[in-house]
């Protein structure tokens, strides 16, 4: 009994057969279930794998809370100054910016983890620790790189929206208040594009600013379902790091919202990239 427990856990469920090809494009929303269902304890066993990366990451967030109550604690938020607000912005974005390495160590595995999503999510096979491993090893550059460069656009976001909303609110300017917001919405539109991003460098076999091209013409073509997707992801992932000290996202939060980012990202690769001819060394080989 216990072995075919197991086996399930690893293979997933041999009474469920793969979809048929014809079927897989049709209905993406019932190839997500399945999937979901067969391949569940494989999406956990992922799961704990790419929260490995995420230690540093935990590690600082603590520290960063830490230190924000801390100075908190010190201060009359009714009564702040000048110069104390610049403190504690100065404590702020200090601890931020040791947060752009922590992100960035974990975009070798986002490539690893979006490239093992990508192939269940088209009800193909792929093992949980060699698929993983092989394509880390293989879009690492890119992965570490586009991790960075997040890091960094999200520091400055941060640091902007602060500050033009700080300008704002001790002016009474409503020209810093417009600008907050617009860098709240850029800052929106590059968590839409990162769920095409990954699985994108793991599908093709381009730059990394060609990559970011069309990513973002894809979610322009398809913005208010790219904005709905994003804002369940982003609930999702919210409300399981909120429960149980956040266990249930290092369990199965990533890899069920990665999954629903790869089914998505696979309709639109069906729907405006793979049914045009491809030319020759731009789609990666599969195995």
């Amino acid at each position: 009994m216990l072995d075919g427990f197991f086996n399930r856990m690893y293979y997933g469920d041999p009474r469920k057969p793969d979809l048929k090809k014809e079927n897989v494009k049709a209905n993406r929303f019932k190839l997500f279930f399945t999937v979901l269902q067969v391949r569940f304890w494989q999406l956990i066993q992922l799961n704990l794998l790419y929260s490995i990366f995420w230690i540093p990451m935990i590690f600082w967030n603590f520290i960063f809370m830490g230190a924000l109550e801390l100075h908190l604690n010190e201060l009359n938020l009714e009564q702040l100054t000048q110069e104390q607000l610049q403190n504690l912005i100065s404590t702020i974005f200090g601890v931020l910016l040791v947060l752009i390495p922590c992100l960035a160590i974990t975009g070798p595995a986002t490539a690893g983890v979006s490239y093992v999503l990508r192939k269940w999510a088209n009800d193909e096979h792929a093992w949980v620790l060699t698929d993983f491993k092989d394509a880390l090893k293989e879009n690492w550059k890119q992965g570490l790189l586009m991790m960075l460069l997040n890091g960094v656009l999200i520091y400055l976001f941060c640091y902007d929206i602060l500050f033009f909303y700080t300008e704002a609110i001790m002016k009474g300017n409503l020209v810093f208040l417009t600008l907050a917001y617009f860098i709240i919405m850029l800052a929106l539109l590059l968590g839409m594009m990162n769920m095409l991003i990954f699985p994108m460098i793991v599908t093709y076999r381009l730059k990394l600013w060609q990559i970011i091209k069309n990513a973002f013409i894809l979610t322009m073509i398809k913005l208010p379902i790219a904005f709905l997707i994003f804002l369940l992801v982003t609930a999702l992932l919210i409300l399981t790091s909120s429960f149980f000290m956040g266990v249930p996202l290092f369990v199965i939060g990533f890899t069920f919202t990665g999954l629903i980012t790869a089914s998505y990202a696979n309709w639109l690769f069906d729907k405006y990239i793979n049914n045009r001819p491809v030319p020759a060394g731009e789609e990666k080989e599969e195995e």
